[in-house]
């Protein structure tokens, strides 16, 4: 009786039920990645329970083992309604949800079907609700957050936004357009999106004119001088402030500058520059899988990869003709302060952001802080500074060197 006892009182404090204890079960059981992990490195049996799957080498752990993993995963974001959620005239106020409920929503945990019902079986007697049921979970907050900034940039305040107009809706939660850049700034390095670009790293960039023109100079095919940009806004840089656009790849150039337009004859002339030195950018392609809630060493990053993962979306998404000179302004904004205020933890800058191309799927695209006076011809020692006296400011940094013989595409 004694035993029973201590058994009910253990399951009661663990929140979920032991199976027997000579239950083991592989990683090829489940389809949740950190799951498998864990199996794989605490593997000390042989053959699994669940699917027979024999091996010379230990493959399978206990089943409680990862029913105590799971339990964990699951009180990070999931609590006991009895714990916080109101009682109002013999209900939950807030939604509530059984065990097999939750793990429908969490989404596939188990490949092997008898062993999800063992899971959902292990946790037949709880009832659950998200954990912060007064609060917003954080990757919402900075979703919201992101929201209201482009409303504010967009249509409200385009220049003066660096305090707040007033009080939001949970505005110790959701960042104010006045805090969103540096939470922005926070989650690229919290989620390690700064690497290094390493020197020699090839970028073509392209060019449309008119057929009876011809370049084939980087001042030509470079960064567009500051006079000419007066007149052109793009996706991460303002009329008057020029950048360095680029493509890892040819087809991927000609797709985001080229748009067909019948009848009218152009051409589109593609160079390929080098980068002269190593520099360190935010690489917005490089964004992790989304973590397992059971994923103890990552499980903190759910929350800003899941607001990268909308953000990187909104920042690639196709723009409608006619739209540019607004719809272009908050990642203006954001490129702006990558460039003059971002900081790596290590308190280095950026030269630049590397982003999936909006018009050719596979591509990546590059923007670089680089000047039309910082692409060159490439020639012997033309990546080393140039230095003619000690005066710092006639100090001359070539960034980008052109290279080959620039293509030419001709269009009817």
């Amino acid at each position: 009786m004694g035993y029973w006892k201590d058994q009910l009182l253990k399951q009661q404090e663990q929140g979920w039920s032991s199976v027997d204890s000579g239950r083991v079960v592989c990683a090829k059981c489940f389809e949740d990645y950190a799951i498998q992990d864990f199996i794989r490195a605490s593997a000390s049996e042989r053959k699994c329970s669940y699917c027979g799957r024999r091996s010379k080498k230990p493959i399978a752990v206990p089943m409680n083992d990862v029913l105590e993993l799971i339990g964990e995963g699951l009180g990070c974001e999931y609590a006991d309604p009895a714990e916080q959620n109101p009682w109002d005239e013999g209900e939950y106020v807030f939604p509530t949800m059984d065990s097999r409920e939750l793990f429908d929503e969490i989404g596939p945990i188990a490949q092997n079907d008898d062993v999800h019902e063992e899971i959902v079986k292990a946790f037949s007697d709880r009832m659950w609700n998200e954990k912060d049921l007064f609060g917003l979970w954080e990757g919402d907050a900075l979703r919201y957050g992101w929201k209201y900034f482009v409303k504010a940039v967009k249509y409200q305040r385009r220049y003066v936004f660096l305090r707040p107009k007033k009080k939001g809706p949970s505005d110790s939660e959701v960042p104010t357009p006045d805090k969103m850049l540096d939470r922005i700034g926070q989650v690229i390095n919290e989620v390690e999106l700064v690497r290094t670009m390493d020197a020699g790293t090839r970028w073509f960039r392209a060019r449309v004119h008119s057929p009876a023109e011809k370049y084939t100079s980087a001042a030509d095919l470079g960064t567009v001088p500051r006079k000419a940009s007066r007149s052109s806004s793009n996706r991460m840089s303002p009329a008057g402030i020029p950048m360095f656009y680029g493509a890892e790849d040819e087809a991927t150039a000609i797709a985001e500058t080229y748009a067909p337009n019948s009848g009218v004859p152009a051409t589109v002339t593609v160079a390929k520059f080098l980068t002269a030195r190593d520099a360190y950018v935010v690489d917005l392609t490089a964004l992790p899988v989304f973590p397992s809630l059971f994923d103890d060493g990552r499980r903190h990053l759910r929350a800003p990869v899941s607001f990268l993962l909308s953000f990187v979306k909104d920042l690639a998404k196709p723009i409608k003709k006619g739209r540019a000179l607004i719809e272009y302004v908050p990642t203006q904004i954001v490129t702006e302060y990558l460039r003059h205020i971002f900081r790596t933890e290590a308190g280095h800058r950026v030269r630049g952001v590397i982003y999936q191309s909006a018009r050719n799927g596979g591509g990546k695209c590059c923007v670089l802080f680089v000047r039309n006076k910082q692409c060159c011809n490439a020639k012997p020692g033309w990546q080393q500074d140039e230095e003619t006296d000690r005066v710092l400011k006639k100090r001359k940094k070539y960034w980008l060197g052109l290279i080959g013989k620039p293509t030419r595409h001709d269009y009817p």
